[in-house]
């Protein structure tokens, strides 16, 4: 598993752009339904112990959908108003690997829920920044894990 810490030691540069879009708000990650079909939910991520993780209530579908087939992708969402996407837009794949609730990641969790949740840790596989000139012609900048390294 290529971690949150470890990409962003390959790639700082694209790991600050990825986490000034991702602090704080919500973006969307996609899971593999059991019918093979894609789900696609708002996540509200966190960085701790060198993980990008995200949770998902403990009654989820989700829960059994990750355990069948862990990947995932995720894409940030632009600021309301920015339909011109000055913003820039991150993309990121991997798979979802369950931590415990005593795990240093879960217990640095941003805030707290009144309902149960079950906490997952991103693996990195590839990261896609995507900018955009004055011209309106995207520039992307892309990251992939190394093939000893990644999983899903």
């Amino acid at each position: 598993m290529t971690t949150w810490a470890e990409f962003a030691n390959a790639e700082p540069d694209l790991a600050a752009f990825a986490w000034e879009r991702m602090e704080g708000r919500i973006v969307y990650q996609a899971t593999l339904r059991l019918d093979g079909g894609p789900r696609v939910h708002p996540v509200s991520p966190w960085l701790a112990a060198g993980l990008l993780c995200v949770s998902f209530r403990n009654t989820s579908p989700k829960m059994r959908e990750v355990a069948r087939d862990p990947r995932y992708a995720l894409h940030t969402a632009q600021p309301w108003g920015d339909h011109a996407g000055d913003y820039g837009e991150f993309m990121a794949r991997g798979s979802l690997e369950e931590i415990p609730p005593s795990h240093p990641a879960v217990l640095a969790r941003p805030s707290q829920t009144t309902y149960g949740l079950v906490h997952y840790a991103c693996s990195i596989v590839e990261a896609v920044a995507t900018e955009y000139t004055d011209d309106e012609m995207p520039v992307y900048r892309r990251w992939k894990a190394s093939e000893g390294s990644a999983a899903g």
